[in-house]
């Protein structure tokens, strides 16, 4: 678990931002401060220091509530710029 928490740490984050990709549903984003970017095939996340870029088909914002997102479609890759 350390490993996890110094991994995030160096990214901005701690092991409350984090997220979850569920295959074909979608995931689950903590921690957002924003949207930099959305289109259906692509949505760039905005953290404190860095962003989330996700890629896939059919995506959606289906909530986003107290800097939690939760994004519904077909997650291809996750990548943290």
């Amino acid at each position: 678990m350390k490993l996890l928490e110094q991994i995030l740490s160096e990214l901005g984050a701690d092991t409350l931002k984090s997220f979850s990709v569920v295959p074909n549903f979608g995931g689950y984003f903590r921690s957002i401060k924003g949207v930099a970017e959305y289109t259906p095939e692509k949505v760039v996340l905005a953290l404190r220091k860095n962003k989330i870029t996700v890629t896939g088909e059919n995506l959606l914002l289906a909530k986003y509530f107290e800097e939690d997102l939760f994004i519904r479609g077909d997650i291809k890759e996750v990548k943290i710029d």
